[in-house]
């Protein structure tokens, strides 16, 4: 079926509406020309009058459609998983959110734990989700493998939306970058680390008065991730020092006590 065809397009999207289907993934735009971007246009009033969401793949970057049309979820526009054969992910990784990702929300299909990880650790691909931010967040592993790594009730935990973000120092692009997000009550602080391995120490002072109950993810020596809960609580008086990896990565998770 052609969605450049209006009438194509129109049945399309009321038979999403009658079969109760909430919203559709519409791939391969591939340019830039007049007619291609006018079709974003149609695509999102037509679907927005069926309440129907939409995921844009194949496309360009965003440019602020979504202020028009919010059923837009997120647009692909990115190297993402997809690349299976980048070999240097570690400094992609560590670009994107600072330059691709100022243009809006990325489908990026996060977190893999096999070889198409490339050169960053588990840890790294589990603190991408909480980064290259996406109101669909599409993980790109095998569910299989999900459900039964150690790091499960992390990843479960992430997520799609924030209500406040804060870039930290030493990030720097193609370096490092560590974001400190807040979804409700709750602050995440997650950190991708570039090719250079590295020590950095992060104070907390992000977090509001309180005691933090806290849960680690972090790089083990094989490049997996193990997953743990501090036993003492913790301040915005406190600090984390965290070793990094070459490709390696970091997340904790601040629930208040």
């Amino acid at each position: 079926m052609s969605l450049r065809d209006p009438q194509a397009r129109h049945h399309f999207f009321q038979r999403c509406h009658d079969l109760g289907v909430t919203g559709a993934k519409i791939d391969f735009f591939d340019h830039e020309a007049k007619e291609t971007i006018d079709l974003y246009q149609s695509c999102l009033k037509e679907a927005a009058e069926q309440k129907l969401l939409l995921d844009f793949h194949g496309a360009n970057k965003p440019t602020g459609e979504s202020r028009t049309w919010p059923n837009e979820l997120t647009r692909e526009a990115v190297k993402g998983m997809e690349a299976s054969k980048l070999v240097d992910r570690a400094t992609h990784g560590t670009t994107l959110p600072f330059t691709r990702l100022l243009a809006g929300p990325a489908e990026y299909t996060p977190v893999i734990f096999g070889e198409r990880r490339a050169n960053t650790t588990w840890t790294h691909q589990i603190a991408s989700a909480a980064i290259l931010s996406a109101p669909l967040l599409t993980y790109g592993a095998n569910p299989a493998k999900i459900v039964t790594n150690a790091c499960v009730e992390m990843i479960k935990s992430i997520p799609s939306v924030w209500d406040e973000t804060i870039v930290l120092p030493p990030s720097e692009i193609g370096e490092i970058a560590i974001f400190a997000r807040r979804s409700g009550p709750t602050w995440f602080l997650a950190i991708m680390n570039g090719t250079t391995a590295r020590k950095v120490r992060i104070p907390l002072s992000f977090l509001p008065k309180g005691d933090y109950r806290t849960s680690l993810v972090r790089d083990n020596k094989d490049g997996t991730a193990g997953e743990t809960t501090l036993d003492t609580a913790l301040r915005s008086s406190n600090s984390l020092t965290v070793d990094l990896h070459a490709g390696g990565g970091f997340l904790a998770r601040f629930s208040r006590k």
